[in-house]
């Protein structure tokens, strides 16, 4: 087909309807099909922009969210793994299939690039913050996705500057600002030497903690990676006059539980 585009049918949009054992939620994924549509909504209607240009045969791009079931097919939310060539967002809502069932977008066969990490090569679950603070990257998405992980550290001020150069980010919850926390060892009270190991971390507003955050204090903190709310997260720059699609949030350890512990 030259371009999968879904004939226009007005449709209200259902609640994404994932499960855990979803087999292309926070994959990545490539078009087998050319002149894939991307729309702004995960249906087919008005008020569904079509994103031009459409997008190539061998196009690679990482799911986000999804899948959601209107207009008679599967949508699913992504964003290219590169901009290399695309114009536009890059991101928004792929059919993965048309109506006869022929495939439009499939899983690929190798680990995620931007991440490089094989799900084969996936640690325990951390149960303490030093194994937490050296989690590698690509385990943060690719083992650990969504998953609540629990520690007990302390809370520490960074004493760092961190330049945003006018940079945000929405939702502004995960921003931890100029002046970050970091969870340590409960038996340290300073950053750890090495800034590799810094562990900030952002607060889920709809979570369980306190207004202030005990600093100096031990805690019991559970978290996450790719908390759900990361998969819209956006970066106002300086650079660019519209908003672009992050990735970053997805490494955040979004905190969703936080409680002092007595000593």
């Amino acid at each position: 087909m030259s371009t999968a585009t879904p004939p226009a049918v007005s449709s209200a949009t259902p609640a994404p309807s994932q499960g855990p054992s979803d087999p292309i939620l926070r994959q990545v994924v490539v078009t087998v099909s050319d002149g894939l549509r991307v729309r702004s909504e995960p249906r087919v209607s008005d008020d569904s922009i079509k994103y031009e240009p459409v997008l190539p045969l061998g196009t690679e791009l990482r799911v986000l969210d999804g899948p959601v079931s209107a207009s008679g097919y599967t949508w699913y939310k992504v964003a290219p793994v590169s901009f290399v060539g695309l114009e536009g967002p890059g991101y928004g809502w792929v059919a993965m299939a048309g109506m006869d069932g022929e495939p439009w977008i499939a899983l690929t066969e190798r680990p995620d690039p931007m991440i490089g990490f094989a799900k084969a090569d996936c640690p325990p679950v951390p149960t303490d913050v030093q194994t937490l603070q050296r989690l590698p990257h690509g385990a943060r998405l690719v083992c650990f996705s969504r998953v609540p992980i629990t520690v007990r550290a302390r809370i520490v001020p960074c004493y760092c500057s961190v330049m945003t150069l006018g940079n945000s980010i929405e939702p502004s919850w995960f921003d931890s600002g100029e002046s970050p926390l970091l969870l340590v060892e409960p038996s340290e009270t300073d950053p750890p030497s090495d800034s590799g190991d810094w562990l900030t971390f952002t607060l889920d507003p709809a979570g369980r903690h306190p207004s202030g955050r005990y600093v100096g204090d031990i805690v019991e903190v559970t978290g996450m990676f790719d908390h759900p709310d990361a998969a819209s997260c956006l970066l106002h720059t300086w650079e660019f006059a519209i908003p672009v699609q992050s990735q970053g949030c997805r490494f955040d350890f979004a905190v969703t539980s936080l409680v002092a512990v007595r000593q």
